[in-house]
């Protein structure tokens, strides 16, 4: 069997057994193994692969939560996210404050209660230097990281919306924040 120790296929495959079962876990890994040591191309590779195995199995509920529960950690970016907001005094200076920080490499807008999240570029190991698109089951991951980016520096639970993504064909990726 060929080896699966790449970090994103090992999230996967947790992801998959905490949200469907052990043996659907094992079936994906069987299936879809990535080598920690694989190249961009065959990173892209897999990740188009994923979404097909994914789409084909489980509803647009269960890739949902099985995506957004195997997405990347904020880690410090978190704690300095929520000392930009608790040293704001509205969602407009809490923007122009993370811009300063984080623009252009992320930015941030807010419409009223709403926060709108932005990357000009995709920054997925597994997919940014792919040629072509994926499936947006793929960028969905972007949306657990923002929830817990954001969750953490808002002190409360947020919701999260993808509305465009670099590698779906978007323009940048764009999450919408309530």
């Amino acid at each position: 069997m060929p080896k699966s120790d790449n970090v994103q296929a090992i999230k996967l495959y947790n992801s998959i057994e905490k949200h469907i079962s052990h043996d659907a876990a094992e079936e994906f890994m069987i299936k879809l193994p990535l080598s920690k040591s694989a190249d961009y191309v065959k990173k892209f590779k897999w990740a188009n692969n994923v979404c097909i195995y994914l789409e084909e199995r489980f509803s647009e509920t269960e890739i949902r939560r099985i995506r957004i529960d195997c997405s990347c950690l904020p880690g410090s970016k978190a704690e300095k996210v929520k000392q930009i907001y608790e040293s704001s005094a509205n969602y407009v200076e809490f923007c122009e404050k993370f811009n300063k920080e984080y623009a252009p490499a992320n930015s941030l807008s807010a419409d009223g209660d709403v926060l709108y999240f932005s990357y000009p570029t995709c920054y997925c190991s597994c997919v940014q230097r792919g040629d072509g698109n994926v499936s947006k089951s793929w960028c969905v991951c972007t949306v657990g990281y923002t929830e817990k980016l954001f969750s953490h520096a808002l002190s409360r639970k947020v919701q999260v919306e993808l509305l465009e993504s670099v590698k779906t064909g978007g323009a940048k990726c764009v999450m919408q924040i309530k």
